[in-house]
């Protein structure tokens, strides 16, 4: 069941995502990833030229340029998808010559899979780039795969050599920082596309039990409680009361006044019950100015007790429209629920005992047939 507890700290996460996505922390997201690729095409370009690999060196001058231009687009341009897109299609080629010239054993390959994912996390219009990216990526470690599983082919043969290991060590690294950046980011995306859509389904489900002007349970929404309340009575033996309230005269107040004003006395009435109400009663607005409370396990004094404070609050109430003062009373129906009895027919016995209120003087609470 999904309580308000657990609404309220979806929220809360909501909103905490919507803060860390905001214009500035987004900026910062892109420079990070296009900074942390320039600073490993640093390192390779380092490397290379040790090695003595002298195309790879030549390949990752250009690579550094490329980042560097990256990161200072990242503040200009407007779509920094395109940016990424162009970071992940680097990669893809950096990876194909690298295995070309050095041969498989370093493991450039494995990148052309590890970018994968980040293609199909990154948001943009453009629903057809990742596909391209992986259908081009799989492609590609396959075929180079099949080609220079024999280090015969590689231009460069550095499998028996410290070079290889140290840069297997490094792509082992720089993937694993990729793998955990890209879990990361899926794991708050789902948490957050999991919140929201229970927010979103909690907020659907309240506007659809909830009375808009009053905010109080709707009529439909106050029937499922009363069943509930009324199963939850016969397991446990205990007994409940129903009350049924009309505003005295409403349709004077309408006339004179107006009905947006009257919407306003509804308000205030509805205001008015549910504050003299304990924890576990709740109440709806059952139907123009008729409203109905319902209080479990509880019996006919405790529920003759709330109706009474109920009156005198609304009794006491000054509404002032322009120069003009007036109040309102109400009269309340009051019937006590047993476990064996039908909730419908206690209901009934509840607007009976309202319309007897009525015909007595109204402004009171009746409780007897």
């Amino acid at each position: 069941m999904y309580t308000k507890e657990q609404y309220s700290k979806d929220l809360l996460f909501i909103e905490k995502i919507d803060r860390l996505i905001s214009r500035k922390i987004q900026f910062f997201a892109y420079f990070f990833a296009l900074a942390a690729c320039l600073a490993a095409h640093i390192l390779y370009l380092v490397l290379f030229t040790v090695a003595g690999i002298k195309e790879m060196a030549i390949f990752n001058i250009f690579s550094v340029l490329f980042y560097s231009l990256t990161i200072v687009l990242v503040s200009r341009v407007r779509e920094r998808i395109y940016l990424v897109y162009a970071a992940l299609s680097e990669i893809i080629i950096h990876a194909s010559v690298a295995t070309a010239c050095v041969g498989w054993m370093p493991d450039f390959g494995m990148f052309l899979l590890m970018i994968i994912p980040i293609a199909f996390l990154m948001p943009g219009k453009n629903k057809k780039a990742p596909f391209v990216i992986m259908f081009a990526s799989i492609l590609l470690y396959g075929v180079l795969k099949y080609l220079y599983r024999d280090s015969g082919f590689t231009v460069y043969n550095i499998d028996n050599t410290s070079y290889a290991t140290v840069f297997y060590i490094i792509n082992i690294l720089v993937g694993s920082f990729v793998l955990v950046y890209v879990t990361t980011i899926y794991t708050f995306i789902n948490l957050y596309n999991e919140s929201r859509l229970r927010v979103q389904n909690e907020q659907l489900r309240i506007m659809a039990s909830t009375d808009p002007l009053t905010q109080l349970s709707n009529r439909r929404e106050m029937n499922r409680k009363l069943t509930e309340i009324c199963l939850k009575s016969r397991e446990s033996g205990k007994k409940y009361v129903v009350g049924i309230g009309d505003i005295d005269n409403f349709k004077n107040v309408n006339d004179t006044y107006g009905h947006d004003y009257g919407d306003i006395v509804l308000s205030a009435v509805a205001e008015v019950i549910t504050g003299n109400l304990p924890p576990s009663g709740s109440a709806a607005r059952w139907g123009g100015e008729e409203f109905l409370f319902v209080i479990p396990d509880s019996d006919i004094g405790e529920g003759m007790s709330c109706a009474d404070r109920i009156l005198e609050e609304i009794r006491h109430h000054e509404f002032k429209h322009e120069d003009a003062g007036f109040n309102v009373t109400m009269t309340i129906g009051i019937c006590e629920g047993l476990p064996e009895d039908i909730v419908d027919k206690v209901v009934s016995r509840a607007d009976s005992r309202l319309y007897k209120g009525k015909r007595n003087g109204k402004d009171h609470a009746e409780y007897t047939d």
